[in-house]
């Protein structure tokens, strides 16, 4: 796509208001690597566990990842 089909389509911001540096993200690196953390570690204590109850605690710490991993990145997306 061209500068002017995306500006027909209205996904760039006036020519004037470009500011020539990228907006970074505004999702805090500190809380991604706890929740990446959480699930890499809720998946260990999945594979240790064989069934048991291990298992069990690393299926509740993967949901509770699913939940903040998707808290994470809305909150993210909704200050941009």
């Amino acid at each position: 796509m061209s500068l002017s089909d995306l500006e027909k389509m209205k996904l760039l911001k006036p020519e004037q208001e470009w500011t020539g540096h990228a907006q970074g993200s505004e999702v805090q690196p500190v809380l991604t690597a706890l929740t990446s953390a959480l699930g890499i570690t809720g998946c260990i204590f999945m594979w240790l566990g064989n069934g048991h109850t291990m298992t069990w605690i690393g299926l509740l710490m993967f949901a509770v990842f699913l939940g903040s991993f998707t808290w994470v990145n809305l909150k993210g997306v909704r200050k941009s």
